[in-house]
């Protein structure tokens, strides 16, 4: 009943805005918690993987396989509209792998936001990376080698001739790292295929397969030096529009294999995944342009410790971006409906106002979403975990208010509040006899406030300083979610002395994080410092960072210690 009163308001929403005496027509981005990282950012900021970008940006930490907006973990990753999530990790853990820096035309980073356009699992947000077009015939190669045995090599070639495109990506990697069993190789070969016939009519083909070996240290009192692991993946898209449609086909399938000899423990699972997600717009006499898309999926998983699984999940949406003439008010209402094999379906609305304010723009959004257990949490059984089929959803609202101006080309302000809260929130529970399993049994609530600043002073020299306050605590017991810091603070600092010379200082400052959920344990603050530079040689380009730069020991929220001072070197060529 409250599913079908909740359509019927929307609708209503919709009713009274096309009796209303004003035009309306589509209004521009709304939601002032989206962040947009473009190529030219990101050859501005002198890094070297896609988790350093991340880092940079506000309410924002990225780790090897891992991202956290606002402190969730529930966010969903696209690269060219095909998820890149591990269906095969407990924690959504993100394959950064599979994305190569040179290839980004543009990141779009949906904090808090995104359930009506992305569908479940996006309670702490969404980040969709575009790749660029081939649109011209160009080649680059990347040489990096640093500390600990680090060497990279990159091949990345693309092709136009026109109507067609092609491209041809090639990454290997190598790291011994900082702790015994810490080494890690991951490769990627990557082909694409583009054909465009004019503006409405254009389709993109990708093809990855990647492969990563890595060992599994465990944590400093609980060791595992001789755990490993092996995964492989290959994934394809197909993106196309026609006109107004745009579709976006996918496929992956992935192995993953865990070693632990000194545990006599050995897992394998296998899983694939092929989807669909197709929009399109259509005009309502007095109502205008709506938004329409449906989506699907069919996934399949099966291991040496888990039975064949098969589910599927469908998704109808509708969205309507408006603006009235008259006042500076724009207006974005959107309902999606999520629709489950293996759970009660559910509708999800979301709301976003934005209004001028004489140069000032106000935004307010307030969302729900819901998050579905991974099959590792209903399903994988280990020495100390039993599995829990009838695990549920999770249920998150989403509230934020945001301020943003700009007062001049070379200086400009953006602050925002955020409420976060989940309900029935999955929560690993142990028993007496040292078993657990996952449970629906969790309330949590995340508050908090975003800063940040961005003063270009001269031609030289540009300020980006950012803060970040943050409360993640449990409702019942009152305690702090674990890997949360209350306070992270950021001053990035870009000088060019010279043309060809960028130097780039970044420092950062988290406080105390809590490492066990009964708060019995944590992790003191840090204050850490980076130095990347960059210098031109007209084709060519030197680059080096230095990272911890101070040599400060430290541990992660986690719990896991951090790197010591490390470097990379490298060299980059255009042809």
């Amino acid at each position: 009943m409250q599913r079908v009163v909740k359509i019927l308001i929307v609708a209503g929403v919709f009713f009274l805005l096309s009796m209303l005496n004003v035009n309306l027509v589509f209004a521009d981005e709304l939601d002032s918690d989206v962040v947009t990282i473009t190529a030219d950012d990101i050859r501005v900021m002198n890094i070297n993987s896609i988790t350093e970008l991340l880092n940079q940006t506000p309410g924002v930490s990225a780790g090897d396989t891992s991202v956290k907006l606002r402190s969730s973990s529930e966010v969903k990753v696209f690269l060219d509209g095909r998820p890149i999530n591990d269906p095969l990790s407990s924690h959504r853990a993100v394959k950064w792998n599979m994305v190569c820096l040179n290839n980004i035309e543009k990141i779009e980073i949906y904090k808090g936001g995104g359930a009506v356009d992305f569908g479940d699992g996006t309670s702490g947000g969404a980040i969709c990376i575009t790749t660029k077009k081939i649109d011209s015939s160009q080649g680059k190669v990347d040489v990096f080698f640093g500390s600990m045995d680090t060497r990279q090599y990159i091949l990345n070639y693309q092709h136009d001739f026109s109507p067609f495109g092609v491209g041809l990506l090639f990454d290997w990697y190598e790291t011994e790292r900082y702790r015994t069993n810490y080494d890690k190789q991951k490769n990627q070969i990557g082909l694409r295929g583009s054909y465009k016939r004019d503006e409405g009519k254009n389709f993109d083909l990708s093809l990855d397969y990647s492969t990563e070996k890595r060992g599994k240290p465990g944590l400093e009192a609980y060791p595992s030096p001789n755990s490993r692991a092996e995964s492989e993946i290959f994934s394809a898209s197909l993106l196309g529009v026609i006109d107004k449609i745009k579709s976006s086909t996918y496929f992956s399938r992935c192995r993953r294999e865990d070693n632990n000899p000194d545990k006599s423990q050995h897992t394998v699972l296998r899983h694939w995944t092929v989807g669909e997600n197709i929009t399109n717009s259509f005009s309502f006499p007095g109502i205008g342009k709506i938004n329409a898309g449906f989506s699907f999926e069919f996934a399949h998983v099966e291991g040496n410790k888990i039975s064949p699984k098969d589910e599927q999940t469908y998704g109808l949406k509708f969205s309507k971006d408006i603006k009235f003439e008259a006042i500076p008010l724009k207006l974005g209402l959107g309902i999606r409906g999520n629709f489950y094999s293996a759970f009660p379906n559910v509708v999800n609305p979301e709301m976003k106002l934005g209004y001028d304010f004489y140069g000032t723009d106000l935004s307010f959004a307030v969302s729900r979403t819901n998050n579905v257990p991974t099959f590792l949490k209903r399903y994988y059984e280990t020495s100390s975990t039993q599995p829990n089929p009838d695990l549920g959803v999770e249920k998150a609202y989403n509230y934020s208010f945001g301020v943003s101006r700009e007062f001049s080309d070379s200086f400009s302000v953006n602050l925002s509040t955020f409420l976060n809260q989940m309900k029935d929130r999955i929560t690993y529970v142990r028993g007496d006899d040292g078993i657990g399993q996952y449970e629906n049994i969790g309330e949590v609530t995340r508050k908090g406030f975003e800063g940040s600043v961005d003063w270009k002073v001269n031609n030289w020299m540009k300020f980006k300083p950012s803060y970040s306050y943050l409360v993640a605590k449990d409702d019942e017991s009152g305690n702090w979610l674990p890997a949360r810091p209350r306070h992270t603070v950021k001053m990035d600092t870009y000088f060019k002395p010279l043309d060809k010379l960028n130097i780039v200082l970044a420092v950062k400052y988290v406080s105390k994080q809590f490492t066990r959920s009964d708060n019995t344990k944590s992790v003191p603050g840090y204050v850490i410092a980076d130095v990347r530079t960059e210098y031109s040689l007209g084709a060519a380009r030197a680059f080096l960072k230095v990272e911890n730069f101070a040599d400060k020991k430290y541990h992660y929220g986690d719990g896991y210690p951090a790197p010591p001072r490390r470097w990379l070197a490298g060299m980059s060529w255009e042809f």
